[in-house]
Parts: structure tokens; sequence; C-alpha cells
């Protein structure tokens, strides 16, 4: 039919009895339309529904509507049912309409009206109210894009899916189908993004309404019940195309986030009451008492946070795609971190390979950060987002879109390498089968063990983890054997994904001084609770008690607990020295040897560079470390639970290397460091690491093929 102004495209599923008083509600508001000439048709898409909703659909009396298009589809989707409905509409205009939810009697004048009266044809028109009932009673309020501005619009659906739009804009810019897709929901979000994107403003017509109706069978409360959801990736969110999309809207009409209160305003508009008390008629859930108690909110409520950190990710990272992404929480002056770190720097040597590390956890300013490799982006999310002033919830609750929207706009086909930490767990518990679709290594250095009344207990954490997302991780890398052959033994589907890569260091050139005094004891690492210093201070009791003056000196800060210096007051022959950069940056004597205490670990950094320095070594033999040393060339402390055994161990340990003669000393340090050469060489680690990169390259190929 020709002339006509509006098609209503109302969208039925299962509904059944509900669809009478969103048909009775549709009918006011098109007989109101007719006193002003405007003319309507109703577009009914009933997708997949059920036998008594069609009945309702074929026996119903339309007479008040100026044309009646019932359309019967199997597609299953709500996207694709409405583009189905539109191209079927002859009207101007479309308005989108759910089979359980009624409108104001004024809502197609009002929203036709806005159209008319703008001088600029590329707009959207919302509805000023969400009125919600049924389940959940709440009220919004809408403001225009003006006022809202693209931050909001970038971190979350500002808008609805219920407007006014021209029937053409809506061919050019269809409805996209949600159902296929594991990640993405919001088909009417994606739509007002492009929308955006493609030169629309957003607007709202005054004093309208959409009652909402809030059931616990819709589609929309059935989201998210395995995972988050988020709206489709499209032209808005690339990182030039946001960038210059921001420039073309002026942020000085923007709204600041605050809560604006408009429940007195609505409650006791006489205007607004009338249209309650008509659609009260309608549908009796909804009356004005309800509301008395409800929440509101307003679409300028909502934090801009998102949007100004995905602006400045984008003028970061410009126009670049890399092939690997790295996730850490931090750079602390870790040996996890500077595994990863010598990997990267190898990795990007060669030309093909461009790297992003992602950092995601703060690390206090007092602990000391590790340098990067030269020309690595990185990208430390909460330093971004501390710019902005943003509440740590809030942030830790945007970190996995924020994540997710960088992948697939700079790193679309990357693989991706993690660690176990929290940061990680977020994304993964978040975005599963996304995560899933890119190739996932993970670094596995340790298990993470506690002691409790004389017995020794795996946490289980990353035990979890692994186990929880063995059919997501493509391969496991560790820096030594052991903890791969356990995982190969505790989760057998890991067989033949694991791959043990002995890391390099590279130490400065060292001479050990010579030097007349006594042989003494250094100890450098963390001051965290896995490094044991609590069992330091306790070998330094019992040499003390055995008239033992040898003194400990300490090296190193705190990064995961909260222990300084004042915890080695009270042990005399324990003197502390504060930080220190790496091994080479203490100054060993001839007369000094390293001492190492752990309750778990995998083959710690600072062994590696006490082997390439010549340095004598006392150390438990936990995780990795059995692998690098031995008796014959180390002083090898023999790991038990019993705190007051071990400490009996070091101190035979430590007695040895002080009665050692210098001959047995330089022995043992020579077959250290051979071993060292021989196992973590760095022309050998650049082979590894190639040959590793050839069986992720041949292990994708199997995927495509298969």
């Amino acid at each position: 039919m020709s002339g006509m102004d509006v098609s209503v495209i109302l969208n039925v599923h299962d509904e059944q009895d509900l669809l009478y008083p969103t048909l009775r509600s549709l009918s006011d508001t098109v007989d109101h339309a007719h006193l002003h000439g405007i003319q309507s048709e109703l577009v009914v898409v009933a997708d997949c529904v059920d036998e008594t909703t069609q009945k309702i659909i074929d026996e119903y009396d339309y007479s008040c509507f100026d044309a009646v298009k019932i359309q019967y589809v199997q597609v299953a989707s709500l996207g694709l049912a409405r583009n189905i409905g539109i191209q079927a509409a002859c009207g101007t205009y479309i308005v989108p309409a759910d089979a359980d939810d009624l409108v104001s009697r004024n809502f197609i004048y009002q929203l036709y009206q806005k159209h008319q009266n703008s001088d600029n044809q590329k707009i959207i028109c919302f509805p000023e109210y969400y009125h919600a009932f049924g389940d959940e009673n709440y009220l919004c309020r809408f403001y225009p894009l003006a006022q809202v501005g693209l931050y909001r619009l970038a971190g979350e659906h500002t808008y609805v899916s219920r407007f006014m739009a021209r029937r053409e804009a809506l061919l050019e810019v269809p409805f996209r189908d949600c159902t296929k897709h594991s990640l993405y929901a919001y088909e009417d979000y994606d739509l007002n993004i492009r929308m955006v994107c493609a030169g629309f403003d957003l607007v709202v017509a005054e004093d309208t309404i959409v009652f909402y109706r809030q059931r616990s069978g819709s589609i929309m409360a059935s989201l998210g019940k395995e995972q988050k959801h988020m709206g489709f990736n499209s032209e808005f969110f690339h990182g030039p195309e946001f960038l210059a999309l921001l420039k073309q809207h002026d942020k000085t009409t923007i709204i600041p986030q605050q809560h604006l209160d408009f429940k007195k305003y609505y409650t006791q508009s006489s205007y607004i009451r009338e249209f309650i008390r008509l659609a009260n008629k309608m549908e009796p859930e909804i009356h004005p008492r309800l509301l008395w108690d409800a929440k509101c909110f307003t679409n300028v409520g909502l934090s801009e946070a998102f949007g100004r950190v995905y602006e400045k990710i984008c003028q970061s990272l410009k126009n670049k795609q890399y092939t690997d992404v790295f996730f850490l929480p931090f750079l602390s002056k870790g040996g996890g971190e500077k595994y990863v770190l010598n990997f990267i720097q190898t990795a990007m040597k060669e030309e093909k390979k461009s790297c992003l590390l992602v950092l995601g956890q703060k690390l206090p300013p007092s602990k000391g950060q590790c340098r990067t490799p030269e020309n690595l982006d990185v990208i430390d999310l909460p330093a971004l987002f501390a710019e902005d002033h943003v509440e740590h919830q809030l942030m830790d609750d945007l970190l996995p879109q924020m994540v997710v929207r960088m992948m697939e706009n700079f790193a679309v086909d990357a693989r991706i390498f993690m660690v176990f930490c929290p940061f990680v767990v977020s994304l993964m518990k978040a975005y599963p089968k996304y995560f899933g679709e890119h190739q996932l290594i993970y670094f596995y250095f340790c298990n993470s063990y506690y002691i409790l009344d004389g017995a020794i207990y795996e946490d289980g954490d990353h035990y979890r983890f692994l186990f929880d997302y063995k059919r997501h991780i493509n391969y496991v890398v560790s820096d030594h054997r052991a903890n791969l052959a356990q995982l190969e033994k505790q989760i057998p589907l890991y067989q033949g994904k694991t791959k043990t890569l002995y890391t390099y260091s590279q130490a400065p050139d060292f001479t050990l001084q010579p030097h007349a005094w006594p042989r003494r004891l250094i100890w450098a690492s963390r001051l965290d609770s896995q490094k044991r210093p609590d069992l330091l201070r306790a070998i330094a009791s019992k040499l003390r008690s055995e008239a033992n003056e040898t003194e400990i000196y300490v090296y190193g800060s705190s990064v995961l607990d909260n222990i300084d210096e004042d915890y080695f007051r009270d042990y005399p022959n324990i003197i502390y020295k504060g930080k220190f950069s790496g091994l080479s940056s203490i100054p060993f004597t001839d007369k000094d040897a390293f001492l190492y205490t752990s309750l778990f670990d995998g083959l710690p950094n600072v062994l590696l560079e006490a082997a390439q320095m010549g340095v004598p070594v006392i150390t438990t033999d936990v995780g990795g470390v059995p692998e690098l040393v031995s008796d014959q060339s180390a002083f090898v402390v023999r790991n038990c639970v019993d705190d007051v055994e071990l400490v009996e161990r070091y101190v035979v340990k430590i007695k040895d290397f002080l009665n050692a003669p210098e001959h047995e000393l330089q022995e043992k340090s020579r077959l250290l460091k051979e071993c060292f050469e021989h196992q973590h060489a760095y022309l050998l680690y650049e082979q590894n690491v190639s040959a590793f990169y050839t069986s992720l390259e041949e292990q994708r190929a199997k995927e495509v093929m298969q």
C-alpha cells in the first residue's frame, strides 16, 4: 500500500495471552496517531510460534490498523525476523515492537513528529522512558546522544530496541543475527552503534513510554547463563574509525556521570499518570503504586570509563595488527615475568611477528617494575583506568570486555599467551569460547602450596584452571620438565601438548672479587611467603644458637605480601640490604655463597644467574631446581614438610659450604656453569623458540584442515 506513514513490526514468539495487551496497546497508539492524520500498518512476524500464539494471531481483530501483514517464519532469530518485517513493510518509518510490551498512547505520534520537526533526516528516535513491570519494577530515562556521548555508547547499550527510523535506513543498515554466536547478543545495540557509525544521530521523543515487561522466560532473561555477552564488533570499534567519530561529535554538550532523579516528575505528572492509567486498563500489573520503591536511573548515570580508556588504546595502537598477545598481571621483577619477556624478546626478532603485552592487575608503586624490551607495545589497563579515577570494582568488571574489543580490532587472528593470575581467570571465565577460538599457550611455572599442621597441600587453583580449560588451551609451556610430567599424569588430555622451554640468562660480565673476610651467605629473592623469609629467620636463629657468626646478607622486596626490612630487625646475623636488580647487581665476592629458600618453584631465574656467575649455591630441591643442580654441582637441601628438620638440613649444607676447601667450591661452580651452558645457552634458546613456533603453526594448520 502506498502512502503508509508508519509500519509497526511486531515480533512474536511464544507470548500466548501476553500478546493481547500488546495488541490493544498498539491499537491505542495507532488510533491516537489517526487523530493527526498518520496512517499505520501492522506487520506481524511470527517466528517459531507455538499453536496457542498462532491461534491468537489468526483470530485477532486488526480493524483499527490501516493495513495488516502476517508473516510466519522459522528463523529463530530476533534480528533476522525484524529484517523480514522491515522488508515486507511499506511505511516510510519503521517502529519495532515486542509481543509482551506496551507503549504510551502518544508513542507513534510523538516519535513521528520528532522526525518531521528535525532538519536532519539521519536520526533515530527513541522513547524517553522505559517503565519496567512484572518480575521487576524500575524506571529508566533516556537522554539523546548529544548528552550521552560516544564514550558511554562504546561500553554498553545506552539505548533500547524500541525506536522509530526511516525504512530506507534500516534496509541499508539491517539487523544482524546474534543467535549463531556464543559471544554476541543485543542486536539492537549493534544496530544503533552501526547507525551512529553511518552518521545517524540518536534523539528522544519527550514524554513517551515503553512499558517493558520483565519475565523470567524471556529471551533477554536467558542471556548470560553460560557466559557474558557483548555487542557485535563493527566499524564503530575499529581504532581509526572510533577516533574519527569522537572528533566529529561535540563533547561540550555531554552530561557528566551523575544520578538524575526524575521519579517525582514521572509519578506526579498528570500527563504521564494518564498514560499509566490507560496502560493499567490493558495490563493490571502496570500501576503507580509499584513505582514507590522502584529503582530509577538514566543513561547519563552510566560510566564513560570504557570509552575513555578505549580511546587511549586506539591512540596508542593506531592501526596495528598483532600476531602474538601476552596476558600478564603486571611487570614486577619476578622470575615469571622475566621468563615471558625473554620469550617475547626472542619472538620479536622474526620480522613477521608483532607482539602486544597486556597487563591486567595493579602493581603498587612501591614495588619494582622490570624494564620491557624495546619496540614492545604494552597496554597497562589498570594504569589507563587509574588516569580516569575508575573504581577498582568497575575496572574489574570492564576488563574482560575491553580485552575482547582490543583483540577483535588489533589482534584478530593472534596467538594468546597467558600465565595464571586473577586477570587471566576473569578473562576465561567471562568469555571462554571467544578466547578458545584463538591458539592459547599457557606458561606454567609451578603450582602453589601451603603448609598446615605439618602437612603440605597444593592449593588446587592452577590445577582447576588447567582442568576447566583443557579443551581451550592448545599448549602448555614450562621452564622445567617436572610439572609438565605431573600435569600429563593428572590431566591426560594434555599429553602431546606440553613443551619444556628452558630459558636463558645473560648476566653482564662478572668476576667474583677476592676478599679476605670470612665466608658469608647472600639471599636474594622476593620477600613473599613463597620464598620462605620465615625459614631464613629460623636458619639465622639456628646458626646463632650454635655460636656460628656467619652473616646472611638479604636482598629483595615484597611483591605479593607486605614484608619489609623490619621483618629481620631481631636477627643480628641478617643484614638487610634493600632491593636488587638481578644477581649481577649484588657485589658477590669469592667468599660468598648464594642461599636459596622456597616453598614451591619452577626453575628460578636467580639460580640460573648464580650458575652463570660461578657463585656456589645452597638450595632446596623443590620444583624444577633438580633439573639444574645436583649434589656434585651445588649444596642441595632435600626438601621436607617439617620446618625444624628442614632448618637442620640447611644448617648442615651451610656448614659444608663454610668448611669446603676452595678447590671443591670451584669444581661445584664449574659443573653448575657447565650444566647452565648446556641447557640454557641463548643460541640454543633461540633455536628452541623458533622450533616451538613451527610446531604452533603445524598445529594451527591441522586444526584448519579438520
